[in-house]
């Protein structure tokens, strides 16, 4: 069959969006009953039963398989169309998109739409283009500068915007742009450009450019190699290596300039001794069952010698699960119903570490959250040095192809809003210099504004279009449920009529020793709300039949919705079993998670 490329035939070539009409030798406007009958006639002709010499018959295999595939793309009219628009790559995007709800004078315009995705998505992962703007700005006369007139009397609020609006200038601007290719199966090879200018100082403003180039290659799954040198200037390559093992991970990192081999490690009176800078980093994993991480940075700079220790850890919290959190696949978090306030789970991390270089020594701590339903991350770092107390506090939501980003840093320089948007790898950063002088009142407040902000947002917009997707998940799975499970259904009903007369007898049984008897067991969403009503399962003749001498009890670690009995109701929600039920004459409740096990009757279900 040809190509998928798109491109146009050559003459004596069939067109992409040709071939299977071919196959069955008709025109491309055949109707649906000459396809059929076509089909019909040539299955006959080349179905492989009805040949005897097996280099005929294998030929007839083949001719029978393209005439059958050449059917099924014809006799449905969905793909028909996607072949007649693009041919096989057509095909190729209703496998990868859903067209079912598109209507049909918009089909071949999302079609199309869906191909160009598809071009772009090819040429991202062949050369992983990414780039950055940085377009530093400097607003320091709104907080750091006061005007007056001639006369010396302060100026209105509004002149004074005005005023400082007038000196509000570019204080920086950066491009930078990178691709990265494969040269080999293990080999990556990535070119970067970077363009800065400086007008920080009026008088003498900066302009620097850079091209660098990177070889990564990995030698095995443990050791990997890269070295990265400027392309554009002699200044020496950068080398580092990785081994991660089984626990840990080691990192060295140098940087080989040529003044090295042609003087290497040599001292003059009236030089200056050269020393290669020298990064070796050691993480391990200091518990076998704990994720805190341990790291040691031993390094030597033109600064002097820099040693860096630090302490990590994380931790993934799930707050709908709860007993079942250490239980339940971790897999299951891809197939979740979505929560009313999206922090249903979420990862916290945290980072502690003292930095020892000379005038630079810090202490340094950082916190953040990971909410992953919203796609929200938190995070606050602080930094006690010689120099004073330097803080950050930021947010950021990533979307699929895109992210948005703020922060605000203070420190004894200023206070710095920093904003950052990113589209398909393409990154504008605003970074906004607010005050030139330390100011405490500016950056809690540059910080406060923003969050309360957002806060008013996220419980004005984001709750009530949370909960509208969640009701729409729940009735997605009742449809699901009548249109789609309607044989599951059937079987469910079969089942509890098979169980019936086990689970009466045993209420007889119960009943005439004054045991246990089940009154009333569902099987359900473990969230009870307006979205999950109505998708409870009846399991009170399953579980009365599962009743064994006054006692029951279920194993845990596995989900009970393959009991007897029992089914999902609804895929990707954590489930409870509620049981209502008598013993010794007196009433008593349990509620237990999916996966825990099921012990009754126990003295803590019984209902005061």
């Amino acid at each position: 069959m040809p190509g998928t490329d798109g491109a146009p035939a050559a003459p004596g070539i069939l067109a992409d969006n040709e071939y299977f009409y071919t196959v069955l030798n008709l025109p491309k406007t055949a109707s649906d009953h000459e396809v059929r009958e076509r089909y019909r006639q040539l299955s006959i002709v080349f179905h492989p039963d009805k040949q005897t010499d097996e280099r005929r018959k294998e030929a007839a295999t083949q001719r029978f398989l393209e005439v059958q595939k050449a059917y099924e793309v014809l006799s449905d009219p969905v793909t028909r169309r996607a072949y007649d628009i693009l041919g096989s790559e057509g095909l190729l995007l209703l496998q990868s998109a859903d067209f079912k709800h598109v209507a049909q004078e918009q089909f071949e315009e999302e079609l199309r739409r869906q191909q160009r995705e598809l071009v772009r998505q090819r040429v991202e992962q062949a050369v992983h283009p990414k780039a950055s703007v940085t377009i530093g700005v400097d607003a320091s006369s709104f907080f750091d500068d006061e005007y007056e007139t001639e006369d010396g009397s302060p100026l209105s609020p509004w002149q004074h915007f005005q005023a400082a609006l007038s000196e509000v200038g570019r204080d920086s601007f950066a491009v930078r742009h990178r691709v990265q290719m494969e040269i080999r199966k293990k080999t990556r090879l990535a070119l970067t450009g970077r363009i800065t200018t400086n007008t920080r100082s009026r008088q003498r403003p900066f302009t620097g450019s850079a091209l660098t180039g990177t070889i990564k290659h990995q030698f095995s799954p443990r050791l990997a190699f890269e070295a990265t040198a400027s392309l554009l200037a002699v200044s020496g390559v950068s080398v580092k290596s990785v081994y991660a093992g089984e626990a840990y991970t080691l990192t060295c990192q140098t940087v080989l300039h040529p003044v090295l081999f042609v003087q290497p490690f040599t001292y003059k009176e009236t030089g200056t001794l050269v020393l290669p800078p020298v990064n070796l980093s050691l993480a391990r994993q200091l518990f076998p069952k704990s994720p805190m991480q341990g790291v040691l940075d031993v390094g030597m700079t033109p600064t002097g010698p820099r040693i860096t220790a630090a302490v990590a850890s994380s931790a993934f919290h799930d707050s709908l699960r709860a007993d079942e959190v250490l239980e339940e696949p971790s897999d299951s978090l891809a197939f979740r119903a979505p929560s009313v306030s999206g922090l249903a789970y979420y990862t916290s991390e945290w980072q502690f570490g003292l930095d020892l270089a000379g005038p630079a020594t810090s202490l340094n701590g950082r916190y953040g959250l990971s909410f992953h339903e919203l796609g929200v991350h938190l995070q606050t770092v602080l930094r006690l040095g010689l120099a004073g107390l330097t803080w950050l506090f930021g947010g950021e939501w990533r979307g699929d192809n895109a992210a948005v980003g703020a922060n605000v840093s203070a420190n004894v320089d200023g206070v710095t809003l920093r904003v950052d948007a990113t589209y398909f790898g393409q990154t504008l950063s605003l970074p906004i210099i607010l005050s030139r002088e330390h100011n405490d009142s500016l950056a809690f407040w540059t910080a406060v504004l923003p969050s309360a902000t957002m806060a008013l947002i996220y419980y004005l917009k984001i709750r009530p279009r949370r909960r509208i997707q969640r009701i729409q998940f729940f009735n997605d799975a009742r449809r699901q449920l009548r249109e789609e499970k309607s044989d599951l259904l059937r079987q469910w009903h079969e089942t509890i009529s098979l169980l019936q007369d086990t689970a009466q007898r045993h209420v007889r049984a119960e009943e005439a020793c004054d045991g246990l008897v089940v009154l009333e067991a569902r099987y359900g969403p473990s969230e009870q709300d307006e979205g999950t009503a109505g998708l409870e399962v009846d399991v009170t003749v399953p579980v009365q039949a599962l009743v064994n001498t006054s006692q029951l009890y279920i194993p845990g670690k596995r989900s009970k919705a393959a009991l007897p009995g029992f089914y999902d109701p609804v895929s990707g929600v954590p489930k409870t079993l509620r049981v209502r039920y008598k013993f010794r004459g007196r009433m008593h409740y349990a509620e237990i998670p999916d996966f825990m096990p099921v012990v009754l009757p126990l003295k803590d279900h019984l209902v005061e």
